[in-house]
């Protein structure tokens, strides 16, 4: 039978190859249609069984696992920074605001009680245009 690179195995290779493979599938493929091999195959297929030891015998899916891990642990603290950063500017946007909105009431109670505006622009630091607005 071939296996890698067109290479033919004998049954004794095969059986020293199969003990080596670190995937599932290729111990399959190495070992179909030979009914002594596919024994072995099974056999060793009920070793591993249980998850952590298939994982570990298959390097490919534990390397996917691991990149996984770290990618949703990336995005976690992506999103993280990220939600702590928006509160921060979202806090500081709203400082500035609140600010704006109190000069804004303080010029309306200054334009109330009849002061003219230059007074008002000079009281508050808002410009001409803003006051007139508040009109």
């Amino acid at each position: 039978a071939k296996y890698d690179r067109g290479l033919e195995l004998t049954k004794l290779e095969k059986e020293l190859v199969i003990l080596t493979l670190t995937k599932i599938d290729e111990i399959d493929k190495l070992a179909e249609g030979d009914e002594e091999l596919m024994e072995v195959a099974n056999e060793l297929k009920r070793l591993t069984n249980d998850a952590y030891t298939i994982g570990l015998y298959d390097e490919e899916e534990e390397r996917r696992r691991i990149e996984n891990s770290i990618k949703i642990t990336a995005k976690a603290q992506g999103l993280k920074q990220g939600l702590k950063q928006g509160v921060k500017q979202g806090v500081k946007q709203g400082i500035k605001q609140g600010a704006s909105n109190e000069k804004k009431s303080i010029a309306k109670n200054l334009l109330k009680d009849g002061l003219p505006i230059p007074k008002v622009c000079e009281y508050t630091g808002l410009s001409k245009n803003q006051i007139t607005m508040l009109m």
